[in-house]
């Protein structure tokens, strides 16, 4: 299979599977959330997956990306010993990680909620220490099994199999919403334990989705295990490298991995820690904190993460190839590949992210319930999607040409702009604010990962730049036909319920498609991304000739 192939097939299934993971993950929230019965009662279950995140990220270290390039570098020069050596090895230490991890954030448990919470043991109005607390230690018993489920994948994708990969996000995924579901249901409805237990409950999901996907990834692996050990030995390269030595490779490619997927945690745990505080600085009641941060970190943060979904899958499949092409001298095969991935993410997320913002209210309302609080943070929200998704594909792209350390410093950087503008922004305009200061910090990071493309990467951004105008002009007219649609139909269709909000939804949404899609074919501007498919739609529809 050519390069290219490869990439395209990689790239669709990485992105498949995240794409449904992601629908589902927000898809269910709909049954969840009317299980749990509103936001305040949702809050432990927000307040426990941002430190989870965390201790993730550092338990696995980077060490899938990096094992994934480990181990596709060394495959590539046919030293299948080598990469057999890395994988064994990685197993045992990232089963130890993520004890560590697991012991870690249990520990800390106590002073998460402390901060959290921003108030002490008997505070009225809102969620206890001891019950953010104990839903923090539920959630720390999943990172024993997480490194080791992240790490084989990056095993398999080193080996340029996406499938497993794919395959295992969904099954874990799949295990994970069904207990959730089921479990609270029983909590709630069938034994009527309390909202506490129901929160458990649906934390300790992400295990079980955990072990479901390392059962998938050890199905592959009994499939494929006779390829694997054929090439090792096929292996007459005499190529060996020391423990030492890869141990020492793989933190040097680890470390940036780490800080580029610790970057949207660090920005959540910024929130996490200052945003009760900021608003208790600002008069906010203290009964009002844990709706607040539920839709901050919650409600709204599931449905803008479906247009990045595409995002997640380029940073993926992007590495390998970027990196081949960088160190093979082939600098016009990079360019495209690029001006490809960019073109291609701003051409999806950009109408995605601006047709939330138009249909803001009745998506909430679909999903949770007619709330203008949460449908205006949501409307916020919306357009911060299309930072995240440039930032993980950029990002990639700096590792692609090793500039791991400025993606490091860039992103740290971003970091503490949040950190610094959280407090006084939230106090001014409360939860928005936080919204605010995580679109200021990722456009900076963007500047500078685009920057850092120009210079080390010799590209050329003109024709990306027009690309990029086109797709936002072409956006904004989408944008103003979907809000003039819902103006009409909000006359006879009150969107406080929620059958009348699907209606205007789907109503938007379809004529929001066939608004961008005939701009876009039209001015042959989906020829750049699309294929043949708009040439084909074009001899067929006579009027967008």
């Amino acid at each position: 299979m050519s390069e290219s192939k490869e990439l395209v097939r990689g790239t669709f299934l990485i992105t498949l599977s995240i794409l449904i993971t992601k629908i589902l993950g927000v898809i269910y929230n709909i049954p969840f959330y009317h299980i749990m019965g509103d936001e305040k009662n949702l809050a432990p279950f927000s307040y426990a997956y941002t430190p989870y995140n965390i201790a993730i990220a550092v338990a696995t270290a980077g060490v899938p990306l990096a094992a994934s390039k480990y181990v596709s570098k060394y495959n590539a020069l046919g030293a299948y010993k080598v990469s057999q050596k890395l994988y064994r090895s990685s197993f045992i230490v990232m089963s130890i990680t993520g004890i560590i991890g697991f012991l870690v954030l249990f520990g800390l448990a106590p002073t998460i909620a402390q901060i959290t919470l921003a108030h002490e043991n008997g505070a009225k109005g809102g969620w206890t220490l001891a019950d953010i607390t104990w839903i923090i230690r539920i959630i720390s018993f999943v990172v024993i099994f997480i490194p080791l489920l992240a790490t084989w994948r990056g095993v398999f994708q080193g080996y340029k199999s996406m499938g497993p990969t794919a395959v295992s996000e969904v099954t874990e995924q799949v295990a994970r919403i069904l207990f959730i579901l089921i479990g609270t249901y029983l909590v709630l409805n069938v034994y009527h334990g309390s909202l506490l237990l129901a929160n458990g409950i649906a934390t300790f999901g992400a295990a079980v989705g955990a072990i479901i996907g390392i059962f998938t990834l050890w199905y592959y692996w009994r499939k494929r295990k006779h390829n694997i050990e054929q090439h090792v030995k096929d292996d007459h390269t005499g190529i060996d490298v020391t423990y030492a030595h890869m141990y020492k490779e793989i933190i040097s490619y680890s470390i940036p991995f780490v800080i580029v997927s610790l970057n949207f945690p660090l920005f959540n745990i910024v929130d996490q820690f200052t945003h009760n505080y900021a608003l208790g600085l600002a008069g906010v009641p203290q009964r009002l904190h844990d709706a607040f941060f539920t839709m901050l970190n919650f409600t709204t943060n599931k449905i803008v993460m479906i247009p990045t979904s595409l995002a997640s899958g380029f940073a993926v499949s992007l590495i390998p190839f970027i990196t081949k092409t960088f160190a093979s001298g082939d600098m016009k095969e990079m360019h495209r590949q690029i001006r490809t991935s960019l073109g291609v993410l701003m051409f999806i997320t950009v109408p995605a992210s601006l047709g939330i913002m138009a249909l803001a209210l009745p998506l909430y309302t679909v999903f949770y319930k007619y709330q203008l609080d949460g449908s205006l943070l949501l409307f916020y929200y919306a357009p911060v999607a299309i930072l995240i998704a440039l930032l993980s594909v950029t990002a990639s792209m700096l590792q692609g040409i090793d500039k791991q350390k400025l993606t490091v410093f860039i992103i740290l950087a971003a970091v503490v702009i949040k950190l610094v503008l959280n407090i006084p922004m939230i106090m001014l305009f409360h939860t928005a604010g936080a919204i605010l200061t995580t679109g200021i910090a990722l456009l900076f990071a963007n500047i500078c990962n685009l920057i850092v493309l120009k210079v080390y990467a010799k590209y050329d951004f003109k024709e990306t730049w027009i690309h990029f105008g086109k797709i936002f002009i072409y956006g904004f007219i989408m944008m103003i036909g979907v809000e003039l649609v819902f103006l009409i139909l909000q006359t006879f269709l009150t969107p406080v319920n929620k059958v009348n909000s699907l209606i205007i939804l789907v109503t938007g949404v379809i004529v929001g498609a066939l608004i961008y899609g005939i701009i876009t074919i039209k001015t042959k501007l989906a020829d750049e991304f699309l294929g043949d498919i708009p040439k084909k739609i074009r001899g067929k529809i006579g009027i967008l000739k």
